[in-house]
């Protein structure tokens, strides 16, 4: 539906402060010339017809000048006012813009445009707390590319930025709306599963892991193929865990994950670590 076209003749006249000032202003000086004659009928206490009539007709110039002039005055004024209005409302929309990317920018990773380190630590820390708050399930995942270095290494950093760009692409379409992936730092990527137990991360973890396999990375001469290794931590109780436990033993579980090789999964859960690898074989 097209909303200008939908627009009614008094929304369109005051759509801005300029317009809104004019039809105020030449409003309150329509009504000036009644004003006077009221007021000066209530200061002789005279409110009848006749009185009114030979008021008006005695000062005939007097009430003509403010019936013509008084209201050009009153609109010139009230659209002077409604241009400042409109200039300040203008700026201030400006500066919400502005607000806005600037505070977009400050946690948007700028190589992946997924959320950045310490905007993540932040999201990662309001999650501990919801889910000792209701006790709910909390699960992490941390994962990097197998040979990152040696993409770099072969090909340049270009392609090994695109590479980290196609990756993040896969990596929001491989998790729930209510899940959160964000850059980690260099090639390593963490995902939050809020109410999330151990079952669900590994269902994640094996998504991921079958995605980035099967999918063909773009660089000039070839297209690659790739795989990562994931690291998770699920938790039934967080409440003995913090914030700094919390990621540094989903890193534990990603480096522990890449000493098995590539393409692993390693799992620290509450009732110990496990192979997701070694059970599924």
């Amino acid at each position: 539906m097209n909303t200008a076209a939908s627009e009614s003749p008094m929304t369109a006249l005051f759509k801005n402060y300029k317009r809104r000032g004019l039809a105020i202003g030449t409003a309150l000086g329509l009504g000036a010339p009644l004003g006077s004659l009221l007021l000066r009928s209530f200061l002789e206490r005279s409110f009848n017809l006749d009185r009114f009539i030979e008021e008006v007709t005695h000062h005939a110039f007097f009430y003509g000048y403010m019936m013509f002039a008084t209201p050009i005055v009153f609109a010139l004024f009230g659209y002077g006012m409604g241009f400042l209005l409109d200039k300040l409302f203008s700026q201030k929309q400006s500066l919400e813009v502005l607000n806005a990317v600037l505070e977009s920018q400050s946690i948007t990773d700028d190589m992946t445009g997924l959320y950045n380190h310490r905007h993540l630590i932040d999201l990662i820390d309001k999650e501990l707390e919801r889910a000792k708050r209701y006790h709910r399930n909390l699960s992490t995942v941390m994962l990097d590319i197998d040979d990152f270095k040696k993409i770099n290494d072969r090909y340049g950093h270009l392609v090994g930025d695109r590479v980290l760009r196609e990756l993040a692409r896969l990596l929001k379409k491989s998790i729930r709306q209510v899940d959160t992936v964000a850059r980690y730092g260099g090639d390593e990527f963490f995902i939050i599963l809020p109410e999330s137990a151990f079952h669900t991360a590994q269902l994640v973890a094996e998504r991921i892991q079958k995605t980035v396999r099967e999918y063909r990375f773009n660089q000039p001469e070839r297209l690659l193929s790739l795989t990562v290794s994931v690291g998770i931590s699920s938790f039934q109780d967080s409440k003995d865990i913090d914030l700094t436990q919390l990621v540094e033993r989903t890193d534990q579980a990603l480096l522990k994950a890449k000493s098995l090789g590539k393409d692993e999964c390693f799992v620290d859960t509450d009732s110990g670590p496990r192979n997701l690898d070694q059970e599924l074989a």
